[in-house]
């Protein structure tokens, strides 16, 4: 998924749904430095740890493709990990798919600020998945 959103997506929902929940209070600064740490963190053991999965059980997806095409991305998906059972599966993915058209997502605007911060910690991630940069 894209950094950006990414970033500002684990923002708002822990500005949203976890603050109002804290038994501690953490300034904005330390939570902005925690999301940047801890995805930097997971991005690296993740970097590091995927060539411990077996040959052919691992396929990346960027999330904005799948969303572009979920129902062909999830055919890729089963063809390249030789999973059984899309053509049986297809009617219940295709009704499933069909059932999120209209969903609408948050949309977010991007100050100088944060894609300066995110240019800063997660620029591998922009260019290891081919993101455009801000």
């Amino acid at each position: 998924r894209n950094p950006y959103t990414v970033f500002e997506s684990t923002r708002s929902f822990f500005t949203n749904t976890i603050k109002p929940l804290e038994l501690q209070h953490i300034s904005d600064a330390e939570l902005q430095q925690n999301i940047l740490d801890v995805y930097s963190m997971l991005y690296d053991a993740y970097q590091r740890d995927k060539h411990l999965i077996p040959e052919g059980n691992l396929i990346e997806v960027k999330f904005e493709d799948f969303e572009a095409d979920a129902l062909g991305m999830t055919e890729r998906i089963y063809r390249e990990l030789s999973l059984p059972g899309f053509a049986e599966s297809y009617s219940a993915i295709e009704q499933y798919v069909g059932s999120k058209r209209g969903y609408k997502k948050n949309k977010y605007n991007y100050p100088q600020e944060i894609i300066d911060l995110v240019n800063a910690h997660w620029g591998r991630v922009i260019d290891d998945f081919s993101y455009e940069r801000l």
